[in-house]
């Protein structure tokens, strides 16, 4: 493949790949505006630990969960009466270890501990997951803190699944709407990219700054430099070049690749244009940069 060509072939790629670096840190802001909104960590932290401590599978299950909820350590969380989106496992495991040793205050051993978990919890699945965690413990108050956040992670895990479903389905739903409101058609994009070398090398002068990387790796930055190019090559056009019917199945088509796109989010993105970035300056071109400054360019000579 021609220098020239390939190299060109290159930049366009990193020139549409930042494009939808751009579009997916728009897309995840949003996310996480909406994810706040909706208080979904909150809420999926409050459901994962219902099902640790059994609520709802046994009538004790309510008061074990209110204790939960009310002692100091995780009540000292809460601001404003709502539910912390974190809790660390060390956390719940000492809440946890308190409510099943009511009766004893300081430092506990390891058969206060059983005798409390038997003896001071109901009858619930709680009290049955409890004890069996006591298990290959060393019967050691340690090992039993540990069983105990271990279960907790495991569970965080599993929450951490419905987090990402949840988000997934918005991210999808953002970047739909995303793409349609500034019109980001990918084949469009392509096109303008391809045929305007002044755009492809303003878009690739915004990739190669390192600033600029920094900033968009957290999802939250967009210069306004970045901004004024990405205006160029999405947006709606005017009213009379929407009548062109044989346009729409090219432009729907660019609109589904870019949602796809956008919907994989940042750091995918960022991800791919370090790669793109670092293959450009591995495979650079001969015919674009000359020979080395200490080899010097002789004829080829053909017997």
């Amino acid at each position: 493949m021609n220098g020239l060509f390939g190299s060109a072939i290159l930049e366009v790629a990193i020139g549409i790949i930042f494009i939808y670096l751009l579009l997916a840190i728009c897309c995840t802001t949003v996310n996480e505006w909406i994810s706040g909104l909706l208080k979904m960590r909150s809420k999926l932290l409050v459901e994962g630990i219902r099902q640790l401590l059994g609520e709802g599978a046994d009538p004790a299950s309510g008061k074990i969960t209110t204790a939960f909820w009310g002692h100091p350590l995780i009540r000292g969380l809460m601001r404003r009466g709502e539910h912390p989106s974190y809790l660390s496992a060390r956390t719940f495991a000492a809440a946890v270890l308190d409510l099943a040793t009511p009766n004893r205050a300081g430092e506990i051993t390891f058969d206060d501990l059983e005798a409390g978990i038997k003896n001071d919890l109901p009858d619930s699945s709680f009290r049955t997951s409890l004890l069996a965690l006591l298990q290959n413990t060393g019967r050691t108050v340690h090992g039993a803190e540990q069983n105990i956040e271990a279960w907790y992670n495991d569970s965080m895990d599993r929450v951490s699944g419905w987090y990402k479903r949840k988000t997934q389905v918005w991210t999808l739903v953002v970047a739909s709407i995303l793409t349609l409101a500034t019109n980001a058609d990918t084949i469009n994009i392509t096109r303008r990219v391809w045929i305007e070398p002044t755009l492809r090398n303003a878009f690739l002068a915004l990739a190669q700054n390192p600033n600029a990387l920094n900033g968009m790796s957290g999802g939250r930055v967009i210069s306004a430099n970045a901004a004024h190019f990405l205006g160029q090559v999405i947006g709606w056009p005017d009213l009379s070049q929407l009548g062109d019917v044989w346009s729409w199945p090219e432009r729907v088509l660019g609109w589904i690749l870019t949602i796809i796109a956008v919907s994989l989010g940042a750091p995918f993105w960022f991800d791919a244009l370090k790669r793109f970035m670092n293959l450009r300056s591995a495979g650079r071109s001969p015919i674009e940069f000359g020979p080395p400054p200490d080899k010097p360019s002789t004829p080829l000579v053909v017997p």
